[in-house]
């Protein structure tokens, strides 16, 4: 596999923004719906907040990576967070399957 030009990383990496920006707006609508027909957060909410975090998390660890040592508190806060919600999501999870 050969490694892709500047244009091409350049359209792929806005593809991936699109992509991202369309996941996010899709996901909060579909919370606030949730949360305005049942009064309670559901798991589009969870999804929403972990693949940001997981997005935060994966910043910081290639800042980290790159020599800056400053993003080590965030990359411990960050993945302390990741873990609660995901003990959350599985919660949910068991919840609505009972």
């Amino acid at each position: 596999m050969r490694k892709m030009d500047e244009m091409e990383l350049h359209i792929s990496n806005n593809a991936i923004r699109w992509a991202w920006a369309f996941t996010v707006l899709a996901l909060a609508g579909w919370s606030i719906w949730d949360v305005v027909l049942m009064g309670k957060i559901t798991a589009p909410a969870y999804l929403l907040i972990f693949q940001n975090l997981l997005y935060f998390l994966a910043v910081q660890i290639g800042k980290w990576r790159a020599g800056d040592e400053s993003s080590r508190t965030s990359i411990l806060l960050c993945g302390a967070m990741t873990v609660v919600f995901l003990a959350l999501g599985a919660l949910l999870l068991w919840h609505m399957g009972r």
